[in-house]
């Protein structure tokens, strides 16, 4: 009991550092929220809601183009992406008014990169991140721009220029974190595979970092070390790696196979890695993490696991599964109805779990008693592979062709 109390506490101190001081308590700055998480525990949603009717829709945006990625929340704006025009390589950063819904700014660039993706996905597929101060938006074409919160273009890089081998058949499509400063992104595929850090002042590099030679969709995840050093961890097919985000200095290394879709995820001292199941690494020690558990039915298949309550959580095709954080232990599993592809990460609000498949129906599955109950399945009627966004007591939606804002009317 002591050592689950003393890892509680010490990520509670920890997790706050992971990005800038600027970001608000009720941000979602990046892909999956402020701790990588997906979790809003004390955010209340509506378990019904609809995108016909309008029932629960607070409003819903139209935006030209297409995007898979997904919106996050800065201040009092919706931030998202989307890709059109001739093969998608117009390619814009926009942002709505999280109250009213209405266009606060727009940034169109042209993509000088391989904007060619897979017809499911998108040239706009990495989900956005912000440190309170900047944008940034990184798109499948290996395109990155900055912006502050104003709309104002502060610096664009083709990657793809400086790269000219780096891009795969199907589409990139990790998303980008800032850590102290420093926009790290993956760029994995079987031709320039690397891992850049990118000054967000002015767009210069910091450092690159050769990565393995395979297709990598996993986008890195930040961790907050003991020693009181926060390290950025970038998962491949051959290994797991932590490096110093000031100077991309490699901390630790682990020869482990991990998963090349879903993204790892941290809490309670732990980090949770999607590896042909779960494993469960400790963070509390210095040095390179140990193993704790490793668990291969709890299998992720696309979805990034989250975790809350000590719980947690992994999608494996259309079954939803729960699993002991401490132990690995499987609890329950659940198979979503009337469920088609799901890339969707799902989120959790005040014990509801979210869950988009791919047609833009969403399973709210009840996670209050000992095992999981779909309480309804809503339909929105626009595709979704994009993980949602939670703010307050609102949740935000990038549908492929829409932005929605849902909650309690």
């Amino acid at each position: 009991m002591f050592k689950k109390f003393y890892l509680t506490r010490w990520f509670m101190l920890s997790t706050g550092l992971f990005i800038s001081g600027q970001v608000l308590a009720e941000d979602w700055p990046q892909f999956r929220g402020s701790f990588v998480g997906g979790a809003a525990s004390k955010s209340t949603l509506p378990d019904k809601f609809d995108g016909e009717s309008g029932a629960n829709i607070a409003w819903k945006v139209s935006i030209p183009g297409r995007s898979v990625g997904g919106a996050i929340v800065v201040g009092d704006q919706v931030i998202t992406t989307t890709s059109d025009g001739l093969e998608q390589r117009r390619i814009r950063l926009l942002s709505y008014d999280a109250t009213s819904g209405k266009p606060r700014w727009e940034q169109q660039l042209v993509a000088r990169g391989r904007p060619y993706c897979h017809p499911t996905s998108a040239n706009a597929a990495p989900t956005p991140a912000s440190d309170g101060k900047h944008v940034v938006a990184f798109f499948s074409s290996n395109d990155i721009a900055c912006t502050d919160l104003q709309g104002n273009l502060l610096w664009y890089r083709s990657l793809a220029s400086d790269f000219p081998k780096a891009g795969n058949d199907v589409g990139m499509s990790a998303s980008p974190t800032i850590v102290d400063g420093v926009v790290v992104v993956q760029v994995e595929c079987q031709g320039d595979s690397f891992a850049l850090g990118i000054n967000i002042s002015d767009g210069t590099t910091v450092w690159k970092k050769e990565r393995p030679r395979k297709a990598n969709w996993a986008s890195p995840t930040s961790v907050q070390l003991p020693s009181g050093k926060t390290a950025v961890v970038m998962q491949s097919s051959e290994n797991l790696v932590a490096v110093n985000p000031s100077d991309g200095k490699e901390l630790w290394k682990i020869d482990m196979g991990c998963s090349t879709t879903p993204s790892s995820t941290v809490s309670n001292g732990r980090l949770i890695v999607p590896s042909g199941g779960l494993t469960a690494l400790d963070l509390s020690s210095a040095g390179a993490p140990s193993k704790l558990w490793f668990e291969n039915k709890l299998n992720s298949t696309a979805c990034s696991p989250l975790v809350d309550n000590d719980k947690v959580y992994v999608v494996n095709r259309t079954i939803l599964v729960c699993g002991d954080l401490f132990t690995g232990k499987v609890l329950w599993q659940l198979r979503i109805p009337d469920a088609n592809q799901i890339w969707s990460s799902p989120v959790i609000a005040n014990k509801r779990l979210y869950l988009f498949s791919m047609d833009g129906s969403c399973a709210v599955v009840s996670l209050d008693g000992e095992e999981g109950k779909i309480e309804n399945v809503n339909k929105l009627g626009d595709e979704v592979l994009g993980s949602p966004a939670i703010s307050g007591n609102a949740m935000f939606v990038r549908g492929a062709q829409n932005l929605w804002k849902i909650q309690a009317k």
